[in-house]
């Protein structure tokens, strides 16, 4: 995105001129038997399928301007990244090395892109160019350090690992160094993420209550304190992404026995379900979205 582009995006915001809600979401979903990619549109009811193809296509991550999509798929025999434009066009394979890949993810620059090498009883992280090139492997230990995200300022990757017996969430510096354990609980805490302005991590928190798998989203500052609930363990919620503004989370809830995609303002009003099907759909993300298609 061009620098007018991003002034206007952010005066747009500051006035309140664009909200969540005005934000396309993009998703994985089986809903057509198999596992594709899809884009729901504000002005839409049903989300469009962007992928369409025989083999399983998921976790996708969108770029920050909103034009590109890199996304998982073992369209070649066994999961690799792929890039494509945000509409399903141009797709090209990133990777290639024989190793299934895990949660790919763009850096808040546009520039890089995480990802996690998959060694059955461990998982590495890894970074790259956003071409594919330059791959620079970040953890190397015998457990699953998994879905890293890079800060807005470039210095910092919060990820979860279960090194220490249950998954908690950690932080290192952008090249893998000071490894620091942000949370110490009994439970599962999955699926960190970094706000727009790098000051609050969203993640997910689970617990075994009476043989049920449950869940919640929580807030925490960047340095683990401050933590707190934003949707309560009476559901399975996962999978927190960031609306652009900062101001809400998508993410997925079980409902009716399987997952949808919501959306909740960050001070917990507003909950919102977006998608109602009988087959999964998860993995969500806002787009930023204030160009035509032919721009």
């Amino acid at each position: 995105m061009n620098s007018s582009a991003v002034l206007l995006f952010s005066f747009l915001c500051l006035c309140g001129y664009i909200r969540s809600q005005d934000y396309p979401i993009l998703f994985y979903s089986g809903r057509n038997g198999n596992q594709d990619i899809y884009i729901l549109y504000p002005d839409q009811k049903e989300p469009l399928n962007i992928t369409n193809h025989p083999a399983r296509d998921n976790c996708p991550s969108v770029s920050p301007d909103g034009r590109k999509v890199v996304f998982l798929s073992d369209r070649s025999g066994i999961m690799e990244i792929y890039i494509m434009d945000i509409y399903g066009n141009h797709v090209e394979q990133l990777t290639s090395c024989g190793v299934t890949k895990e949660h790919p993810q763009y850096s808040p620059d546009g520039k890089n892109i995480l990802f996690l090498k998959d060694h059955s009883e461990r998982t590495e992280i890894w970074i790259m160019d956003q071409d594919g090139s330059n791959q620079w492997q970040l953890t190397d230990n015998p457990f699953r350090d998994e879905r890293p995200f890079l800060s807005p300022d470039g210095s910092k990757i919060v990820f979860m690992s279960n090194r220490d017996g249950n998954y908690e969430i950690y932080t290192m510096d952008a090249d893998g160094s000071n490894q620091t354990r942000l949370t110490d609980t009994p439970w599962f805490e999955i699926f960190p993420v970094w706000s727009p302005d790098g000051k609050t991590i969203a993640y997910a928190q689970k617990i075994r209550i009476d043989g049920m798998m449950m869940g919640g989203l929580r807030l925490m500052n960047s340095d683990g304190s401050n933590d707190r609930e934003l949707t309560a363990r009476e559901d399975r919620d996962e999978n927190p992404a960031w609306s652009p503004d900062g101001r809400s989370v998508v993410f997925q809830r079980v409902a009716e026995g399987n997952f949808d995609v919501c959306r909740i303002d960050v001070d917990g009003n507003n909950l919102q379900r977006l998608t109602f099907h009988p087959e999964w759909d998860g993995w969500a993300c806002f787009v930023l979205r204030i160009y035509d298609k032919d721009q």
